[in-house]
């Protein structure tokens, strides 16, 4: 970015900030003359909407110093449109760098913008259910009206005091960057908000050095858990005999619908790792390349080999839960190379509707981060030796040489969301979450219900899953998008489990497992469960 670019966004950014203080002056206004009209539940939500513009002023600001990276994050612009997290930064804003936070006031604030936003809810719609009618009107009290009101009026009043500073060290842009997107990691925000992190912000009464030491330790526990991973990797490398040298090199070669791949996610890779190298080939092609020791045997080569790039190529399915194999389906739409009206000479293009593409969501870029999450599944997937632990990895290969195969000549949902299905069914056995003889409904919803609160399609799964537990699958429609999410379900389990084993020995890497290629038989026994 040029110097012009950056006064410009610099300017619009200004600008923007200064219109969400004009406008949150506007909503204070109308929310006092609604209050006026003896309408309390509506001069609420005003009084909400005068903190959320506080709040999206705040993200405006964040999102100008991001842009200014050579990769900025995504979710500055996300937070905009969240209305508990535009409440959230009302009262965080700036003053995680710029202010001296207490510990209680900072623990208290994410609690607090859910509280205003739940109950400005219930302030603006009727709700009938079976506890009965609530209305609106009986939803918030003139005390609680007036209180958020004068607490809007105060934050406005700081915010319109405030001097914008015209310069922010960069090292300040990256310190803020660095905590926000960590925060943005579920088991690293509990870490963060927890009654240890806590007390150390009481006792430093600074919000920057908070934010510093609780970097120093993430960058300590990263760097115990890396070196026990890369002791894995090392010893996964060696097959009982000794070897003396490097003797052979496999490259395989998988494509992604998933994700995008820039080569500069690789030099930490690459230099961590002797006998695992990434290789750049386009953007949605990623090479592997495995240097294998003269302890492998030629007559061994063929399958060792391919075990072990089926073993990589699922740790990269789970750790970035999206799609990386061999193939991808080419015809998913259209069988014929062309189709023409013989009369008129005019072309005709008919396709299927819809095609069978999976809609993995908007591309990611496959980033350092994942790659790190490779390594830990890589090392935390079952060994040849431990072959009573396979069947789930057996099932999980099986689903995703499916999706690859699944096309208009030979549509195989049913069968790749079978395989899944039965992969989970065998993982939450295996960790004692599931046991033979109890309904697997019960624990599997028990599973999603934490993972995925939100989830809108609980209904349509919970007939599969019942077809599929019961063997009546006959007639069951699955789609594309069903099969999917059942392979993303394994890849959250999978990763629960990692984060738990790390969680209660906190010194071992993820995944201390021994590291050797599982079995990939594909055999009958993974095909469609019907």
């Amino acid at each position: 970015m040029n110097a012009d670019e950056e006064r410009r966004l610099h300017e619009n950014a200004i600008a923007a900030m200064q219109a969400c203080v004009d406008h949150a002056r506007d909503l204070l206004d109308s929310a006092r003359a609604v209050r006026v009209a003896k309408h309390p539940n509506i001069a609420y939500h005003l009084a909400t909407l005068v903190l959320e513009e506080i709040g999206r002023r705040a993200l405006i600001g964040v999102q100008s110093l991001a842009g200014k990276q050579t990769d900025p994050p995504a979710w500055p612009e996300k937070h905009t449109q969240d209305h508990v997290k535009k409440l959230f930064w009302c009262f965080f804003g700036g003053a995680f760098m710029y202010e001296r936070l207490s510990g209680k006031a900072l623990e208290e604030l994410s609690g607090m913008a859910t509280a205003i936003h739940s109950a400005r809810l219930a302030g603006l719609y009727v709700d009938h259910g079976d506890d009965g009618l609530r209305v609106p009107q009986e939803a918030i009290s003139s005390e609680q009206c007036d209180a958020l009101i004068e607490l809007a009026e105060n934050h406005l009043a700081i915010v319109e005091s405030e001097k914008l500073r015209e310069h922010i060290p960069p090292e300040e842009i990256e310190m803020q960057t660095w905590f926000l997107k960590t925060t943005e990691d579920p088991e690293k925000r509990r870490m963060i908000f927890s009654g240890a992190s806590m007390a150390k912000l009481a006792e430093l009464k600074d919000a920057r050095g908070w934010a510093q030491w609780i970097r120093s330790e993430f960058e300590k526990a990263d760097a115990a858990s890396q070196a026990a991973v890369e002791e894995e990797l090392r010893r996964s490398r060696n097959l009982p005999q000794t070897a003396t040298k490097d003797k052979w090199k496999i490259r395989i070669r998988i494509l992604s619908a998933s994700h995008s791949i820039r080569p500069k996610a690789f030099a930490k890779w690459n230099k961590d790792s002797e006998w695992i190298k990434l290789v750049f080939g386009k953007k949605d092609e990623l090479i592997i390349e495995f240097i294998l020791r003269d302890n492998v045997p030629a007559e061994a080569l063929w399958w060792f080999g391919w075990g072990l790039a089926r073993h990589f190529v699922a740790a990269l399915n789970i750790a970035t839960m999206g799609f990386w194999w061999w193939r991808m389906p080419e015809q998913i739409s259209r069988y014929y190379e062309s189709m023409e009206d013989l009369e008129s000479g005019a072309k005709i293009a008919l396709e299927r509707n819809p095609s069978l593409k999976v809609d993995w969501g908007p591309n990611r870029v496959l980033t350092e981060e994942d790659l790190q999450r490779v390594t830990a599944c890589f090392t935390a997937l079952p060994g040849p030796h431990q072959r009573d632990q396979h069947r789930a990895y057996d099932y999980y290969i099986s689903g995703l040489t499916f999706l690859s195969l699944n096309d208009i000549h030979w549509q195989c949902e049913s069968t790749a969301f079978g395989n899944f299905f039965q992969c989970l069914k065998a993982m939450m056995e295996e960790a004692g979450d599931w046991k033979q003889g109890q309904p697997f409904q019960e624990s599997l919803f028990r599973f999603l219900d934490e993972m995925f609160p939100k989830m809108d399609e609980r209904g349509k799964f919970s007939e599969l899953c019942e077809r599929f537990e019961t063997n009546k699958v006959e007639g069951a429609v699955v789609t594309l998008k069903e099969a999917a999410f059942m392979k993303l379900f394994c890849d959250a389990y999978f990763m629960r489990q990692v984060k738990k084993k790390r969680a209660a020995k906190p010194e071992i890497a993820e995944g201390r497992a021994q590291q050797h290629p599982p079995s990939d038989d594909v055999s009958s026994k993974t095909a469609n469960p019907s």
